[in-house]
C-alpha cells in the first residue's frame, strides 16, 4: 500500500533547499499531497519534487546530492486513510 515518489527526471538529487538547511522531510514526517519533498536538480535548474499522495514519510531512498535516474524512485509514503 505505499507509494513513491519518483525523479520525474535524471539529475542530482537533494533533500534540502540549501547547504546545512534542514531536509525538507524526515522518516516519520506527515505530507500534504502538494508539500516539496525533495529537489531535483538539471543543469542548473532546481526543480521541486511534491509528495503527491497525503501520508507518511516511510523511506528516503536516494542519498543527498546523489544521481538520480528518471523514474527512480525517491521516497516512499504511507497513503492516509
Amino acid at each position: 500500500g505505499l507509494v513513491a515518489v519518483t525523479a520525474p527526471m535524471t539529475g542530482t538529487f537533494y533533500r534540502a533547499s540549501e547547504p546545512g538547511a534542514p531536509p525538507f522531510v524526515e522518516v516519520g514526517a506527515t505530507v500534504a499531497a502538494d508539500e516539496t519533498v525533495c529537489i531535483v536538480e538539471v543543469m542548473k535548474l532546481f526543480n521541486s519534487i511534491a509528495a503527491g499522495h497525503a501520508g507518511t514519510v516511510v523511506e528516503v531512498c536516494a542519498e543527498n546530492e546523489s544521481r538520480v535516474e528518471s523514474g527512480q524512485p525517491l521516497i516512499w509514503i504511507e497513503p492516509s486513510r
